[in-house]
Parts: structure tokens; C-alpha cells; sequence
């Protein structure tokens, strides 16, 4: 079934676990709804300076910096550089548990952001993608959606599913719907916008061999030109 861009009437808040997964989930789709005057608000909800912990050169604060930075220059390629975001700075790989005092705090965050944009939809990572922030931070903002007590739909996004998920992982049966959007308008928006993610994509830090980088495998899989929505049966 087709996304269709005409049921969207905005504001849209677009959460991204780490810097690059906004570009990589939906990158089309923040550049479309741009072209129509749709607010699209990004908050990148942890620091993303895990992604290289041996480098000498690159401490976790100037790489948070930088992913920053890329951050920014990726939503100006896909024609959002106006558009609003945010930055929550949660510790990448490590975001507070619940009951905690720091996840309280973020989750009050998360709702402030959510009071204030007060959306018509949330694009959320996948609730099983396997890595710990994408969880993470979907449970954070599924939690924060609830308190306000708003009618918001829900749209899911996957990362990392396809390569690292188990069988349990995966939608079961009649628990989603699927959703396609056709972006070849935005393909090529799009690739420019995660080359800008150069520390992502081993550009940057040459002194840690076993840090992180996006695997051509991995950019061809999710750089096409659809993008793939979930949105869940029970949330409607």
C-alpha cells in the first residue's frame, strides 16, 4: 500500500536515534513533505559519539560536535536546512533506563517537544530494530506520545532489521501495515544528504580500525528509491 503524502497534514516530528538515521529512514520523505510546506521537526535523540571509541584524535565531544554538524548539512541537502530540530544529546549506546532520574528528564523533554509541535504524525524507529538506542528511543518517544494524550499516528522505520534481526524481531502477523513511498523525485537528494555523514562513512577518523562506518551493502539497501513505513494496527 502507497504512503500518501495528501493525508499528512503536519506538523510531522521525525525522530532519529542517531545522526544518519534520519537521512537513511526517510530522508524522502523529509524532503517531500518540505516541497509541500510541511513542518518537519528532526530530533536526534543521542549524541551519536559511540560510533568511534579507540580514536585518540576524536574524543566523544568533538565527534558529537561533528555528527552535529553533518546533521545539519544532511536535512539542508534533502531541502530542510530551515526546518526545525533538535539535539537531546542522550549518550549513544548508553541512553538512561527507565525510572531512572535521567530518563525522566528526557522523557519530559520528549513531551515539551511534542506539546509544543503538537504533530499529526511521528516517524519512529522500528520498536524491534536491533540496536539498543533505536529501541530505546522508540519506547522513550511511544511513552511521551502517551502522556499527552493526543491523537497521533505512528509511522516505523527500519534500520538495521534486515541485516541483523532475529525471526522475533520482525513484524508478526496483522501487528502492522506497510507503507511505501516512491522517492525517486528525492533519490538523488538523498545520497547527497548521508554523504554529508562522512565520519559515518570512514571520511574522517583515521585512527580507530575498528570503529563504525556505513557498509556499501548496507547504503544500497536503504538508498533507493522507495522508502518503507510500518504503521501499527493497534495504534489505530
Amino acid at each position: 500500500m502507497m504512503l500518501e503524502l495528501d493525508d499528512i497534514a503536519g506538523p510531522v516530528l521525525v525522530v532519529a536515534p542517531h545522526p544518519d538515521d534520519e537521512t537513511l529512514g526517510c530522508g524522502g520523505l523529509i524532503a517531500a513533505l518540505t516541497q509541500r510546506g510541511i513542518v518537519v521537526h528532526t530530533v536526534f535523540v543521542t549524541d551519536g559519539g559511540a560510533s568511534h571509541r579507540n580514536s585518540a584524535q576524536w574524543d566523544r565531544g568533538r565527534l558529537a560536535s561533528l555528527r552535529e554538524e553533518e546533521a545539519a548539512a544532511a536535512l539542508a541537502q534533502l531541502g530542510a536546512g530551515a526546518q526545525p530540530r533538535s539535539f537531546m544529546r542522550l549518550h549513544d549506546a548508553a541512553m538512561p533506563a527507565a525510572g531512572t532520574p535521567a530518563h525522566d528528564l528526557a522523557l519530559a523533554q520528549a513531551k515539551a517537544l511534542i506539546d509544543d509541535l503538537v504533530p499529526s504524525h511521528a516517524i519512529l524507529p522500528w520498536r524491534r530494530d536491533p540496536h539498543c538506542d533505536h529501541c530505546d528511543a522508540w519506547s522513550l518517544f511511544t511513552m511521551a506520545l502517551r502522556q499527552t494524550g493526543r491523537q497521533i499516528e505512528v509511522l516505523e522505520y527500519t534500520i538495521w532489521l534486515d541485516e541483523f534481526g532475529s525471526p522475533a524481531d520482525f513484524p508478526t502477523a496483522g501487528e502492522v501495515e506497510q507503507l511505501e513511498l516512491d522517492i525517486t523525485a528525492n533519490l538523488a537528494a538523498k545520497r547527497r544528504a548521508i554523504a554529508e555523514h562522512r565520519s559515518q562513512l570512514g571520511q574522517v577518523i583515521p585512527d580507530d580500525p575498528e570503529g563504525f562506518y556505513l557498509k556499501q551493502a548496507t547504503l544500497d539497501r536503504l538508498i533507493k528509491p522507495t522508502e518503507s513505513f510500518w504503521r501499527a494496527w493497534s495504534e489505530q
